[in-house]
């Protein structure tokens, strides 16, 4: 059942959204209405993403693209150059898929212009130079989106951002399993750039360095990362985690403050080589890290590595995968103590999933705070004030996956399988204490496929889980007795 109402709901309050903050001069709005890849005529009632983008390029002004959800396949040749200042919207990184297809990197942003991508996955980008989902020599900001399974023949796995007058940044965000063949299997960096809440996972660099990051020493460009998890990525020389390029006199080193770089792989110097100005960090090998120390408030590994004890990359609500802090992670209550948000070196005010911080008594290090507060997006759902913390899974054809949330109301949400338009499980948590002191949870289903749904009252941790066998169609859960757990 396609969500047609809800979509242009969606599509409304964006729009009410841009008015509010978007220049008046000359704006335009673009919404693609197909997601093949076609460039046969103007962005009209036939519209592609490519379309949208050349629209744009024509059209003088800051433009915007409102992606709603579905998979966007590049099949043509070349990717999204854009040439005008452009926004690109999405329905959120799980929902709205842009898949490069392997055939060119996903999106050219030149000198000279502003964009922002928000809300989207990157996927299947590649490069035959710089920049397997990106190459940014402009001013850009990517939030809450997704880059994965990016390539590049030269540096950059997902990103590159190269040029004088260059800015990047990635807020709020997941850069996992791109790969380059040269420097930097993740992102290189080669100008003023700032990383705020992201994780950097899973990436490697088959024959140089910098895993995870690669900076280049640059004359007056600041880099910065804050709250940043760089885990799990392979370098085959040096900078498993992140390389710094080091000249004496040249350039300055990038500020890392409450940050994770652990558990990262090379010949040598794993998780960070070069210098660092740095905070609060937790590195795991201190070989080849300039700079962290116990004086800065740093947790260093030396003779052994620290073992930061993070969970696998998982949907752990919000907008992104996370890797959260597990029980006994050095990372836990050891960020800067000052409040969140305040600045000169203090924790974000929220963690990549949007959870307030401290969750404990002091923040955590790392994009992932530990709290036992329900953190709505990706497979959870946060109903009944955010009181219960609602999850589903499916089973078909063998494989068991976590389904999709989408919050309706306050008390009501639903989950998707296959794809972001159909409505496959609805379910609504009512408060009926004063009834019969008692929470009641009510659930309806379109499907026949294996199905466990979990219910759990954050409050108390008491938990309800139901099952729908495989091949059997939904039977409507109506538990007027499911949670005895009133104030």
């Amino acid at each position: 059942m396609k969500c047609s109402l809800r979509r242009t709901l969606e599509a409304a309050f964006a729009l009410l959204a841009l008015v509010a903050f978007t220049p008046a001069a000359s704006a335009a709005v673009y919404i693609p209405s197909k997601t093949v890849d076609t460039a046969d005529g103007n962005c009209n009632a036939d519209c592609s993403l490519r379309e949208a983008v050349l629209a744009a390029n024509a059209h003088a002004g800051d433009d915007v693209i409102l992606l709603h959800a579905g998979i966007y396949g590049l099949s043509l040749p070349g990717g999204l150059d854009v040439s005008d200042d452009l926004v690109v919207l999405g329905d959120g990184a799980g929902r709205t898929i842009i898949d490069g297809g392997g055939v060119d990197r996903i999106f050219d942003i030149p000198a000279g212009v502003t964009a922002e991508i928000s809300d989207v996955t990157l996927r299947n980008g590649h490069a035959s130079g710089a920049g397997g989902a990106i190459q940014n020599a402009g001013q850009l900001t990517v939030a809450r989106s997704a880059l994965t399974g990016n390539s590049s023949s030269g540096l950059g796995g997902a990103i590159s951002t190269d040029g004088g007058s260059s800015a990047l940044t990635v807020t709020d965000s997941l850069v996992a399993g791109n790969t380059a063949q040269g420097r930097a299997g993740a992102i290189a960096v080669h100008g003023d750039t700032t990383l705020a809440n992201v994780t950097v996972t899973g990436n490697q660099t088959s024959a140089d360095f910098g895993g995870g990051l690669y900076i280049f020493s640059f004359t007056d460009a600041q880099v910065t990362l804050n709250n940043v998890t760089i885990a799990g990525n392979t370098a085959a020389s040096k900078g498993g985690g992140a390389f710094i390029e080091s000249s004496a006199f040249i350039g300055l080193s990038p500020k890392v403050t409450n940050s994770i770089l652990a558990g990262n792989t090379a010949a040598s110097e794993p998780d960070c080589s070069g210098p660092v100005e740095s905070g609060y960090d937790l590195i795991g090998s201190g070989a080849g890290c300039v700079g962290p120390s116990a004086a800065n408030h740093d947790i260093v590994g030396a003779l052994s590595p620290i073992d930061p004890k993070l969970g696998p990359l998982a949907q752990n609500g919000g907008p992104t995968s996370t890797r959260a802090l597990l029980a006994g992670s050095p990372a836990l209550d050891a960020g800067n103590p000052a409040t969140p948000g305040s600045g000169n070196g203090a924790c974000e005010a929220t963690d990549q999933r949007g959870a307030t911080r401290p969750g404990g008594a002091r923040c955590d290090i790392g994009a992932f705070e530990e709290t036992t507060a329900c953190v709505a997006g990706g497979s959870v759902l946060c109903l009944n004030n955010g009181r219960f913390k609602v999850t589903a899974t499916r089973t078909a054809n063998g494989t068991t996956a976590p389904a999709q949330s989408v919050t309706l109301t306050g008390e009501s949400g639903y989950f998707w399988f296959f794809d972001p338009g159909n409505v496959e499980i609805t379910i609504k948590v009512l408060n009926a204490c004063a009834l019969n002191n008692r929470y009641w949870v009510f659930a309806a289903g379109m499907t026949n496929v294996n199905v466990v749904l979990t219910v759990t009252d954050t409050k108390t941790g008491a938990t309800k889980t139901y099952t729908n066998p495989q091949n059997r169609v939904f039977r409507s859960i109506l538990d007027t007795g499911a949670f005895a757990t009133c104030p």
